[in-house]
């Protein structure tokens, strides 16, 4: 009895005194890409923001309401001037919970209409939720709110600011129901949101519980984009370092990755495995064994299962 009220004590002031280290700080890092252009970069490889600094002002892609307050105090460093756009690439919401904290510069919050309709629904329903809960993990959700986009767009929208172009497509159905990229000639970067993780094994597309991710969809966008051979120097990832000059090589890296690792799980189901069984027996391939975030693969490989299986691809 007494060992157990020892060791219950020994927890009780663990939580107590060190919540920090049970759920550590994100630390967001900026890291300059080109002339104006500033990933920060999620230290536990959650969701990265990138920042484009123009002669009228600031524009955010991504934000996270966990986060987007280390963005922001990023960016008082870097300019003066103020954020006037915003830009989620997904509904997810350690892509699109935070614009919350941007409120005071009134910028326009732009995104596509499935995303407007996500953020009105169940993204919308789990924000409240976790700002509702009393868990330590959602600590970041109390008092604020979740603030939707100003515009939703279909297909393609480009706008001219700051004497900067912005190509804004939303791409379709890979990570998530509805994934965009933003390119920018003048800086020769593409900002890809979660269809481009590097270094990282890539998370399955979310939105409040419910799964999106399609691998047919995704390698179909990378190939379409590809296909486009516009005069990109730099992929800015969703999630992951950024791989600056790399270029293309870094989206025929992620191509690869869907094949490689689908023809991998191919062959187990061939072989005569379950779903338990290749969860518990998969090898990551060496030209992946560096990669973070082994964890993710358990979502994966019911994706990969669930989809050869069904859809055969």
């Amino acid at each position: 009895m007494k060992r157990f009220m020892t060791v219950s004590l020994i927890l009780l002031l663990f939580w107590c005194v060190s919540p920090s280290q049970v759920f550590p700080q994100e630390k967001m890092t900026p890291v300059k890409v080109t002339e104006g252009v500033y990933m920060f970069e999620n230290s536990r490889g959650s969701g990265n923001s990138t920042v484009v600094i123009t002669d009228d002002g600031v524009l955010v892609l991504d934000f996270h309401i966990g986060n987007a307050d280390q963005t922001l105090a990023g960016i008082r460093k870097l300019t003066d001037k103020n954020v006037r756009y915003l830009i989620s690439s997904h509904s997810a919401g350690d892509h699109a919970s935070g614009a919350w904290h941007f409120r005071e510069d009134k910028p326009i919050y732009i995104a596509t209409k499935n995303q407007v309709q996500d953020l009105f629904m169940q993204e919308a329903a789990e924000f409240e939720e976790r700002k509702n809960s009393n868990e330590r993990r959602y600590a970041a959700y109390k008092g604020k709110e979740l603030v939707r986009p100003d515009i939703g767009f279909d297909g393609t929208m480009t706008f001219y600011f700051g004497g900067l172009t912005f190509h804004i497509t939303a791409e379709g159905r890979g990570h998530s129901t509805g994934d965009l990229t933003v390119f920018i000639p003048q800086r020769r970067v593409m900002l890809m949101g979660d269809l481009l993780d590097t270094e990282i094994h890539p998370g399955q597309g979310e939105s409040a519980g419910v799964w999106f991710s399609n691998v047919k969809g995704w390698i179909e966008i990378l190939d379409k984009i590809m296909q486009r051979n516009l005069p990109v120097d730099t992929y800015i990832p969703g999630h992951g370092p950024v791989h600056i000059g790399r270029g293309v090589k870094d989206l025929e890296e992620q191509k690869r990755y869907f094949v490689v690792m689908r023809d991998e799980v191919a062959k187990m189901i061939h072989a005569g495995k379950s779903l338990e069984q290749i969860e518990k027996g998969f090898k990551v391939p060496q030209e992946f064994a560096h990669y973070k975030r082994p964890e993710r693969l358990k979502q994966f490989f019911k994706l990969f299962y669930n989809q050869l299986i069904g859809k055969g691809y």
